[in-house]
């Protein structure tokens, strides 16, 4: 399951990232900000203004897939990837990660990977607790990897955690944190310690 937030997770939302801000100091000064610096041009020069990857594939042409098939429980942290979205024989809605390179453009980046605390014979998550928690924990980890605070970020935080299935079943309690720009395009290389 994917979830994306927006910037409103226990703040309120601010674009705080092209704002001038002028500040009226105790004698009357007033001070305004100054142009974009080249570090903000190279920051953002990370994500290419381009539409995301097309979700929509015919299944029986396996070309329209960028990357390497993976399961998203396998994801790991800096694992650059691609989702894509396609409907079966039956009509129902299935989809498709791949791993790509991280110098080439993607979609999404993961960041945090962690196992939500619960042994084999709990039972799943009532309600949006397991969400919760997850997302909990991608805000805490967010700014070690990207080396900025995620409300001053250019980037949306996104989530996967276990199907009820897989919990059931497989003993899944992985979660995974992962990040896309929040304004749209693709993501040119890692984000990484790239202070978007």
């Amino acid at each position: 399951m994917i979830v994306g937030r927006r910037k409103s997770i226990g703040r309120a939302w601010v674009p705080i990232g092209r704002a001038c801000v002028i500040a009226v100091v105790a004698f009357g000064l007033v001070l305004g900000c100054s142009s974009p610096s080249a570090d903000d041009d190279d920051a953002e020069s990370l994500i290419v203004g381009v539409e995301p990857t097309v979700y929509q594939f015919d299944p029986n042409d396996s070309s329209q897939l960028a990357g390497v098939s993976t399961s998203p429980s396998d994801l790991t942290r800096g694992d650059c990837f691609n989702e894509y979205l396609y409907r079966d024989q039956a009509d129902f809605l299935q989809q498709v990660t791949t791993l790509v390179g991280c110098r080439t453009p993607h979609d999404r980046e993961a960041y945090h990977v962690a196992e939500y605390p619960a042994d084999d014979t709990e039972p799943y998550p009532l309600g949006d607790e397991l969400e919760r928690w997850t997302q909990d924990r991608c805000l805490e980890e967010f700014e070690d990897f990207i080396g900025l605070e995620y409300v001053l970020s250019l980037l949306e935080i996104g989530t996967i955690v276990p199907t009820f299935d897989a919990w059931l079943n497989d003993g899944d309690r992985k979660v995974i944190c992962f990040v896309y720009p929040a304004e749209g395009g693709r993501l040119r290389e890692s984000v990484r310690n790239s202070g978007i």
